[in-house]
């Protein structure tokens, strides 16, 4: 667990990302689609496709945020419920209304729950996912026991998120564009440039493919593989239980 007092640039604290998000909330869905040139949608697809869901799946969505990647599921991958959860009640709230817009089989439903301690019976879901959260996590380990846990036997977590380019010339362009667009254009739609900041640094300190696979073997999962998108600018990480 990292402290909260003089975290490092990019280095996830309680604090730090509870302020950060709960001031950026409603502005977070269209920083998503411009600061993605609108791939994200496609990204979410893909995860959607690669979690392999069914019309019997109870699945759980950590680190929620506004609920795109929960809606995907339900509009795709029609499982029987999903749990949306966030430990940012603000990014909740704005989730909220997609779900009330959607009609269809999934039941949804929202709860404010801290992904590093999740108070969930052990086997308790079929997929477990979390998108673009993984990295805002302080104890990311304790959160990879926990989904572990919760997770049914045969089980898959899901994880959705911004990875490292294995080719050095798309890498080097990324992290410039990271370095210069994403706080850039972060603080125009809210103001708040700092927190834009260290959205690009927790992306360039966040581990890559292999290491994250990694971590994922050490907290239990039996199988762990990986699928790049766009050049490997994200990853999407499938562990099984």
């Amino acid at each position: 667990m990292v402290s909260d007092e003089n975290p490092a640039p990019g280095v996830p604290t309680t604090d730090r990302v509870k302020d950060i998000f709960s001031l950026i909330a409603p502005s977070y869905d269209l920083f998503n689609i411009l600061s993605s040139f609108g791939i994200d949608r496609l990204w979410r697809r893909t995860t959607v496709r690669l979690a392999r869901p069914d019309h019997k799946s109870v699945m759980l969505d950590l680190a929620a945020g506004t609920g795109d990647l929960t809606m995907a599921f339900a509009r795709l991958g029609k499982p029987a419920s999903i749990l949306s959860t966030d430990f940012v009640p603000e990014m909740l709230e704005v989730g909220k209304p997609k779900a009330a817009a959607y009609r269809g089989p999934t039941k949804i439903a929202f709860e404010v729950v801290d992904a590093q301690d999740l108070p969930f019976d052990d086997a308790r879901f079929d997929i477990v996912t979390i998108g673009f959260g993984v990295r805002n996590l302080p104890d990311r380990a304790a959160n990879f026991r926990e989904a572990h846990r919760v997770l049914k036997p045969g089980g898959r977590y899901v994880i959705l998120e911004f990875s490292r380019p294995p080719m050095p010339i798309v890498r080097w362009f990324y992290h410039l564009y990271l370095r210069i667009v994403i706080p850039n254009l972060g603080g125009l739609l809210t103001g708040d440039k700092p927190s834009f900041q260290y959205l690009n640094d927790s992306i360039r300190a966040f581990p890559a493919q292999l290491a994250l696979a990694s971590e994922l073997h050490t907290a239990g999962f039996r199988k762990v593989n990986w699928h790049n998108l766009t050049f490997g600018v994200v990853a999407v990480h499938i562990a099984e239980v």
